[in-house]
């Protein structure tokens, strides 16, 4: 197999299971709603998970009687479930997705509740002394980061080493394409790499079993984490609850307290 065809047998893997993940999504919303007005449907990208399930914990035990229910799924395969299912009161995702949804005229309002920002993770004590890009370069290191072409930080992650002209340093020292960023993470935990890429919160989530490492040489643009009410929502005031949870001084102490910047 040549190298034009593996690329276009991945990509059409890629859209299979995307319509797969979909379908899967829109029929576990439809099976999880009941149209009962005590409940509350948020969809949560999964780099947001740790923060929404602890707003939902809290949000639970200030609104007894509202059961809040995540639905979790890449933003972009949750965007397309949304579009098609029209259930559902809120969607967290990152950036550029609250645009979309507006778009789509699927957006009533959103309120940014956090930051998303790339951040290298290297093992307890930073042994090899890594504090930029640039050292990330440095001959027979092993990295691991997310593909570009599938994900938002793997596609920062590149393009930072393009501006710092070490895209070819930064392909040679790629030793794995992580599926998500636990993979990145857990390949650093058990040494098959010497440093990895991530979200922020991964770094957080690892604290006990990583160091992170702000990369200053890096002009990475942070991504906004978004809290968006979704047209055909079902049960206003308890999403408008949900919302003023999040931007409230608790809420904004969930996401940093996970790893998640705030402003």
């Amino acid at each position: 197999m040549n190298k034009e065809s593996g690329s276009t047998n991945r990509i059409t893997a890629r859209i299979l299971l995307t319509v797969v993940v979909v379908a899967g999504i829109v029929g576990m919303i439809w099976h999880q709603s009941s149209g009962d007005s005590d409940e509350l449907i948020v969809h949560v990208g999964k780099s947001m998970r740790p923060a929404a399930e602890a707003l939902a914990g809290e949000f639970e035990k200030r609104y007894e009687g509202i059961e809040v229910r995540l639905n979790f799924g890449g933003s972009s395969d949750l965007l397309a479930a949304i579009e098609l299912g029209q259930i559902g009161d809120l969607y967290m995702p990152h950036d550029p997705y609250a645009e979309i949804l507006d778009e789509k005229g699927l957006l009533d309002y959103y309120e940014v509740v956090g930051h998303l920002e790339p951040v290298i993770i290297v093992p307890n004590g930073n042994p090899l002394e890594i504090k930029t890009l640039n050292d990330l370069a440095a001959r027979g290191l092993k990295l691991s980061a997310r593909d570009a072409r599938y994900s938002t930080s793997g596609a920062m992650v590149q393009e930072a080493f393009a501006e710092l002209g070490l895209e070819e340093e930064f392909e040679n020292n790629l030793e794995m394409h992580g599926a998500c960023h636990n993979d990145v993470a857990l390949a650093v935990v058990d040494g098959h790499v010497d440093a990895g890429v991530v979200w922020n919160y991964i770094a957080v989530l690892y604290k006990d079993r990583v160091d992170m490492v702000i990369p200053h040489d890096a002009n990475f643009d942070s991504q906004r984490i978004t809290l968006c009410m979704l047209t055909h929502v079902q049960n206003r005031d308890a999403a408008e609850k949900f919302i003023d949870l999040a931007t409230s001084e608790f809420g904004q102490k969930v996401f940093e307290e996970r790893g998640y910047s705030v402003r």
